[in-house]
């Protein structure tokens, strides 16, 4: 057992494997494999975790809830390893037995840590909305070894930005989080001709209540500008931001069952008060040779000051993908702008590329997409009907990232009246759509 455990911890580090590494390997690997197939049911006496260099114990252990002395159960397990995967924090996580006498076993977690901390950096960056900007950023996802994460950036040219970033997903006790977020920031509006100037302060406080519901207040102060040629619009905000999720996603970067519903109240409270309501509900389920069957419909309802400036619209990466963005030319009546709205998003999911590891294993790939959205946005909810839907189609890919979780790009055609768009639109984006 101590030599098995020495060989495990070296595992990855290819400079100081034993020469007879390779063979034993091959034969811890062909034992266990006999092991699984004759239904191999031993007692864990032992919970090891193996791989770990920056990270904390405490951090993986807290997500294993398997019991020692027990007989082992490999829904528990699966469990465990997708709690650990969803930190964020490892590119690979697998658990496997390894057998003593008694019928006895010791289960291993075994996982290898991604890129949690980037050097100081100086890059160029594109953003749909912004343009182009030259960028500084240093980010430590994983502080102290503790997943703390302290994010600092600065932009200019596309846009004038200087941004700080603290979070502690456990500060106190039991999955109790508390984020602190400062921003100042200055662009040119999308399709107005104004220049928009902000500057918030938030602070966020998160409590998970078993594994799938989550509650999350964010109170902030926020004043932002509107600026053109003839006049400023100025708002103050102080806004109570209330949001509850209930997630039973398996994997959160790429899901392949399980759902997530998230219902969040934005007051906006000030001179000019208006309230803000989002629901999202995203279901998955997985298909014939490993496909996933995506689905998501987000509503936005708003009540209060309305304002052309605080108009939304349909075009991008995050809502009706396959149409180009608006522009300052183009008239605010059209059925792309709205203060509310509903659509939603069908997404066919296929990973490949995978790499291959210790099984059962979570690994990254790159991920292959079919998608289709369509939806509708006002000026009024009353206003929404059949004559207001546009909608998308495409393809797509999500590259996995460190730190980044993916990096997504979509290929789509948008249409209307059953008609579509003769040129297709390219959307960059990080992170799935939903």
């Amino acid at each position: 057992m101590v030599l098995t455990c020495k060989f495990l911890k070296i595992k990855y580090n290819f400079t100081r494997r034993p020469a007879a590494a390779g063979f034993f390997l091959l034969f811890y690997f062909f034992f266990t494999s006999i092991c699984f197939s004759t239904n191999y049911n031993p007692k864990i006496t032992d919970i090891d975790v193996i791989g770990l260099d920056k990270t904390r114990q405490y951090v993986v252990s807290r997500e294993i809830y398997h019991s020692l002395g027990v007989y082992i159960d490999s829904t528990i397990a699966n469990l465990d390893r997708n709690r650990i995967f969803n930190l964020g924090l490892f590119e690979d996580v697998a658990w496997r037995l390894v057998p003593l006498e008694n019928n006895c076993a010791v289960l291993q977690y075994i996982m290898i840590e991604s890129i949690n901390k980037t050097p100081p950096l100086l890059f160029p960056s594109y953003d749909e909305e912004k343009g182009w900007s030259l960028n500084g950023f240093l980010m430590i996802k994983n502080l102290q070894g503790k997943n703390r994460i302290l994010e600092i950036f600065a932009g200019f040219g596309g846009q004038q930005k200087i941004q700080l970033l603290y979070s502690d997903p456990w500060l106190f006790g039991d999955h109790v989080s508390l984020s602190t977020y400062l921003e100042r920031n200055s662009y040119k509006h999308l399709f107005l001709n104004r220049t928009i100037n902000v500057s918030s302060l938030k602070i966020s406080i998160g409590k998970w209540y078993g594994e799938k519901i989550k509650l999350k207040l964010s109170p902030s102060l926020t004043k932002k500008s509107f600026t053109n040629s003839s006049n400023t619009l100025v708002y103050k905000f102080f806004i109570p931001d209330i949001k509850i999720e209930f997630d039973t996603r398996d994997i959160f970067w790429n899901p392949t069952k399980g759902s997530r519903i998230i219902q969040s109240i934005v007051p906006m409270l000030g001179k000019k008060n208006f309230i803000v309501w989002n629901q999202s509900f995203s279901f998955f389920f997985s298909t014939f040779n490993d496909f996933v069957l995506g689905f998501n419909t987000t509503i936005q309802r708003k009540f209060g000051h309305k304002n052309d400036v605080w108009l939304n619209y349909f075009g991008n990466s995050y809502n009706i993908r396959g149409w180009a963005l608006p522009n300052k030319n183009e008239s605010l009546d059209n059925s792309r702008f709205g203060h509310e709205f509903l659509y939603s998003s069908f997404e066919l999911r296929k990973l490949i590329f995978k790499k291959n590891g210790p099984k059962p294993n979570i690994t990254k790939g790159i991920c292959l997409v079919a998608f289709a959205d369509i939806g509708a946005i006002e000026k009024k909810w009353g206003l929404i009907s059949k004559n207001s839907i546009i909608g998308g189609a495409g393809v797509g890919i999500r590259v996995p990232i460190p730190i980044l979780q993916s990096v997504r790009v979509d290929l789509g055609w948008g249409f209307k009246n059953e008609n579509f768009n003769k040129n297709c639109t390219i959307h960059f984006a990080v992170q799935q759509k939903f």
